[in-house]
């Protein structure tokens, strides 16, 4: 089953380009179907993939025929995993000189990584203006929805998630075979990517506490907390979840604040980048409508939708609370401007809440606020700003008013 990524477009313009184009992202996000996609389309190409043992071999050569090789690959060049190469930064570096000061020898290169804590050691001055970095996430709903053969809409993509291979096991996969997927691409990256990362005697904390941050997501919990819990250090606590991010698996997003003295200015909220894999950790995939959860998996559909939407060049995406309890469910802030979006599972009638009252209040210069409910699309005023509701459904509304 095919899907139609939005960023193929911009890869493909990339060609082009004679920097590196990096692609990072989480597994099984789609990284390798869009480097074989390009692949395929470019042409005179050679494609590495680090994982198996064959291809990696030929990198275990000194630098000057390392380069060599690649010279002699082809116009387009694609390296999948390219983080197990040691000193890459090194050899990627002279290959783009070399383009660059032979302009008729151009060679395009794309790599992918999953790991951060990798890639970082790769990614410094060396190749500093040397590469351009795409953050390749799960399919947004918009993705999901541009396949035909797909007609369960959003209730489908609550449950099994957004990875692309959740519906490309088989023509019509069952649950089950769903659920499976789910399961061992959660063991994968527990013993490909954790194992070399935690200590083997801590891997049973490990996995405690990603189920703990499955079940709290979109809730505040402290890092003592987390530890007490795990009955493991704080320290320690705040190194797996540095694992989690810089892995890809975990966003962490950190509180909004500026005016009011009771404002919470260090909390900090966490979401899995999946609802798949959340549910696979909860072992829980049953139907929205019938789980407590309810309101924390709109909550994090629109936290995903709004990152897809998002340009973190001058985009942030916080949370707000205070400490009498007012919540603001997202700030999205453009150019240091905050606009206050709320999450409503449910609601009878479009109305004013009193957070978004306070928040309105402390920030004048909100120019407006977002609703996300069920069922209401409607506009209402609260005195010189307007409210939108946007029901679920269309809420690919929300780009076009966040961006107009």
């Amino acid at each position: 089953m095919v899907f139609r990524r939005a960023i193929y477009a911009e890869l493909l313009k990339d060609a082009n380009d004679s920097r590196v184009s990096i692609l990072v992202g989480a597994r099984q996000v789609g990284k390798t179907y869009l480097m074989k996609k390009l692949s395929s389309d470019l042409k005179d190409d050679r494609y590495f993939n680090l994982e198996f043992s064959d291809e990696l071999r030929l990198f275990n050569a000194d630098e000057a025929s390392i380069i060599s090789l690649l010279k002699k690959s082809g116009s387009n060049i694609f390296i999948d995993e390219f983080h197990y190469v040691e000193n890459i930064s090194k050899i990627l570096k002279a290959i783009y000189d070399h383009c660059n000061w032979h302009k008729k020898n151009s060679i395009k290169i794309y790599a992918s990584g999953s790991s951060a804590l990798e890639m970082h050691k790769h990614l410094k001055e060396s190749l500093a203006g040397r590469f351009k970095k795409y953050w390749i996430r799960p399919l947004s709903y918009r993705e999901f929805c541009s396949n035909s053969e797909i007609d369960t809409g959003l209730d489908e993509f609550l449950c099994y998630g957004a990875l692309p291979g959740t519906y490309d096991l088989k023509s019509n996969p069952s649950r089950k075979d769903k659920q499976h997927y789910l399961r061992e691409i959660l063991n994968s990256y527990i013993q490909k990517d954790v194992k070399a990362l935690v200590a083997e005697e801590n891997i049973s904390a490990f996995n405690n506490l990603l189920y703990i941050l499955a079940d709290k997501q979109g809730q505040i919990v402290s890092t003592a907390g987390l530890a007490s819990e795990i009955r493991v250090s704080a320290p320690t606590v705040e190194k797996y979840i540095s694992i989690l991010e810089q892995t890809f698996v975990l966003y962490v997003l950190k509180s909004f604040s500026g005016n009011l003295s009771n404002e919470l200015k260090k909390s900090k909220k966490y979401y899995l980048y999946d609802l798949g894999i959340r549910n696979s950790l909860l072992k829980d995939f049953s139907a929205l409508k019938n789980r407590a959860d309810k309101g924390f998996i709109m909550e994090t559909f629109v936290y995903h939708y709004l990152l897809s939407i998002a340009d973190t060049s001058d985009t942030e995406i916080c949370f707000w609370r205070t400490s009498d309890d007012m919540e603001i469910d997202f700030v999205w802030t453009h150019n240091r401007i905050p606009y206050p979006i709320e999450v409503k599972s449910s609601i009878r009638k479009p109305e004013v809440f009193p957070a978004l009252i306070k928040f309105l209040k402390a920030y004048p210069r909100a120019p407006f606020a977002v609703v996300i409910n069920e069922k209401i699309d409607e506009e209402i005023w609260h005195k010189d700003r307007k409210i939108y509701f946007i029901s679920y459904k269309n809420i690919e509304q929300l780009e076009e008013i966040l961006k107009s």
